[in-house]
């Protein structure tokens, strides 16, 4: 084994290390994404040990540890796909313990000395391999069809990820059983776990994002400062006849680098628990971190809100006075025995500008949180009343089925609450206008401190070229004339109102009911800091 290699092994190593403590200790439901960075910095320190003479003997054995990397990738797009049963998953991880057993007691069937060599099985291996990788692309690329376009990104950056770990894997496990100690492999599988980096953050809830991406950049940074730190010791203390500083000072820098990079997260989470440890009472530098992302994503909102509004105001006044004026010449038109068409048809239009002026404001100018608890059950069932009321004839007969959880209530503000519901049931009604039995269904659940407010109807669903857009303003799927046009504003104040309590509200289609469906997603308490700065 030459030096290229082991020096090719060791980025691989530690970012896989660096990736496995991130998602371990930072990562929300990336247990699967774990194990597989796990699984890949194991594989890579047992080829890391073949370069070692007193350590290969022990690397031989475990090499074959890297059928644990293809069923930690099948782990992984279980998980992103939320899978339900994982019993593909349990039999891929009983495979990959047969096989590194075999190489752990027999391991001339597999490989000859330092894997540099080809054994009985290693073809049968090899066969094994290409199977084992093309199940989770498979999968993933038949999930890629029926997945939401918001989430197609990470199921493609996922399956790119895996190409090339498997395409630097088998090639590396050809190469060296040709005699050739070659890095090529190992440089895929580098770009594999780069592109990872992006799976195990956009995985994460939107909210955590900025807050791990922070983390990575912190861990990248300070790990170069330690390795200054401590190579600027060690060439103090060693003076002038240590060759390995002296004649490798830049690989030597490099390999400290990438030591502190691999285990800085294990650092940060010690630290964090000392902190709690032998400060109690006092925040950790991890919850000031967390506040800090907070308050600078809520300090963002609302400098873009209060530009929004000035902009909001300025177009209203400049549009609601002519409409004044429009609406008094209207009516004097009428007393004067105008056409009444021609006056319904203004009238209409007029109605229909100040509407849209109104929601304009409304979108523009929110106003503050009153929060209290609110009975979820209540404001559902009054939202749609206050829904059909609204729409009047314009609203279906429609067999409306609602969960009524009780006791559930949420800290909120009931209004606004009520008016999101209003929102998410009336264009629910309206698109159930034209649907032979139409069914609307609201079910409520609270999980983890959360509550989700699901709306389904059995209407034509939400055409997949707007779902990405759907939230934004100005954008409506309802045509702009017709009895009730839409503004395209109705949709973007319900997710502000949303975003304001700390929630989030997202679109798919009913699995149940083959139409729309619509989730809010709120906290059941709402965080100190926002409670307190509004109390």
């Amino acid at each position: 084994m030459g030096p290229l290699f082991a020096y090719s092994l060791v980025p691989v190593l530690s970012v896989s290390l660096l990736l496995f403590f991130t998602a371990a200790l930072r990562g929300h439901n990336a247990r699967g994404l774990a194990l597989y960075c796990l699984a890949t910095a194991g594989w890579t320190g047992a080829l890391l040990l073949l370069c070692i003479p007193s350590m290969a003997w022990v690397g031989e054995r475990f090499v074959a540890g890297g059928a644990f990397v293809a069923a930690a990738y099948l782990h992984s797009a279980y998980d992103v796909t939320r899978q339900r049963s994982y019993r593909l998953v349990v039999l891929a991880y009983c495979v990959a313990v047969v096989v590194t057993g075999i190489g752990a007691f027999l391991p001339n069937v597999l490989h000859g000395p330092l894997a540099m060599g080809r054994g009985p099985l290693f073809w049968p291996t090899m066969v094994l391999a290409v199977v084992a990788a093309s199940v989770p692309l498979v999968h993933l690329s038949r999930a890629y069809r029926g997945e939401a376009p918001e989430r197609r990104p990470i199921l493609l950056s996922l399956g790119i990820a895996g190409l090339l770990a498997y395409l630097g894997s088998i090639g590396n496990a050809l190469l060296l059983s040709g005699g050739y100690a070659l890095p090529f492999g190992m440089y895929l599988v580098l770009a594999a776990l780069l592109v990872l980096v992006h799976v195990i953050n956009a995985h994460q809830p939107a909210a955590d994002r900025r807050l791990l991406e922070r983390s990575l950049v912190y861990s990248a940074v300070a790990a170069v400062l330690s390795a200054g730190f401590l190579f600027g010791v060690l060439t103090l203390l060693s003076g002038s006849g240590q060759p390995f500083l002296t004649e490798y000072r830049v690989g030597a820098f490099f390999l400290l680098a990438l030591a502190a990079l691999a285990f800085e997260p294990v650092r940060q989470a010690l630290q964090a628990w000392l902190g709690r440890q032998l400060l109690k009472g006092r925040a950790t530098s991890d919850e000031l971190a967390v506040a800090l992302a907070r308050e600078e994503a809520r300090a963002d909102q609302s400098a873009r809100l209060a530009e929004l509004g000035q902009f909001t105001s300025a177009v209203a006044h400049e549009v609601r006075n002519p409409l004044g004026v429009l609406a008094a010449h209207l009516k004097l038109l009428e007393r004067r025995g105008g056409d009444p068409d021609t006056v319904a048809a203004m009238r209409e239009q007029i109605d229909r500008a100040s509407h849209f002026v109104d929601e304009l404001l409304r979108y523009g100018r929110p106003r503050p949180l009153d929060l209290r608890r609110v009975d979820v059950s209540a404001t559902v069932a009054l939202a749609y009343s206050t829904a059909r009321q609204g729409l009047g004839s314009l609203a279906p007969d429609v067999a409306f089925e609602s969960e009524e959880v009780a006791s559930l209530t949420v800290e909120a503000d009931q209004s606004q609450l009520s008016q999101v519901m209003v929102i998410l049931l009336e264009n629910a009604l309206l698109a159930l206008r034209d649907v032979p039995a139409p069914r609307l269904r609201t079910s409520l659940e609270q999980a983890n401190g959360r509550l989700f407010v699901r709306v389904e109807d059995s209407g034509p669903g939400i055409p997949p070229e707007l779902l990405p857009r759907l939230f934004q303003p100005f954008v409506t799927g309802r045509k702009r004339e017709g009895p009730r046009p839409g503004t395209g504003l109705g949709l973007a104040i319900a997710r502000g109102i949303a975003e304001r309590h700390g929630g989030r509200l997202s679109a798919g289609r009913s699995e149940a009911l083959g139409g729309a469906a619509l989730t809010l997603e709120l906290p059941v308490a709402q965080p100190v800091s926002i409670s307190a700065a509004l109390a």
